[in-house]
């Protein structure tokens, strides 16, 4: 049997990561749940919230990268963490593995990136128009 990985147990709130953290290993939420956020100026953005079978930590997979968000249980939660060099290892070794792990980081981050062109969007549009459209004033006059 191959062990690559570790179950790590969170309390609420606890960090797993933060953002400028190496990117050291890929996270697979087993159960609870993880808030995937980044600070501004007015506070905490929640990006994200990872329920069971999620995974996180997947840009460092790619990129070599530090963390580009934080990473919090909500809840008591479990996550298993695969460390990265392990993970190449069995990508190297396994091209069977290699596609399951490419095809489910591409649909992922194909996710990711719809929701947040729909965020852009949102955002754009408000900064645009503003809130006051009605029915009978679609493209209200600055």
């Amino acid at each position: 049997m191959l062990t690559i990985g570790q179950v790590r147990s969170y309390r609420p709130e606890e960090v797993i990561f933060r953002e400028g953290d190496a990117g050291d290993g890929l996270y697979i939420v087993i159960d609870g749940t993880v808030r995937i956020s980044k600070h501004t100026a007015t506070g905490e953005e929640a990006l994200a919230i990872l329920e069971p079978n999620a995974f996180f930590g997947e840009m460092a997979l790619v990129d070599f990268s530090t963390r580009a968000a934080d990473a919090v249980a909500n809840v008591p939660s479990e996550a298993f963490f695969i460390p990265l060099r392990e993970l190449r290892t069995l990508i190297e070794a396994n091209h069977g593995i290699a596609l399951k792990v490419l095809y489910a980081l591409c649909e992922v981050l194909t996710q990711r990136l719809r929701e947040t062109n729909e965020r852009y969007m949102t955002v754009f549009t408000l900064a645009q128009w503003g809130g006051g459209m009605t029915q009978d004033n679609l493209f209200p006059i600055p």
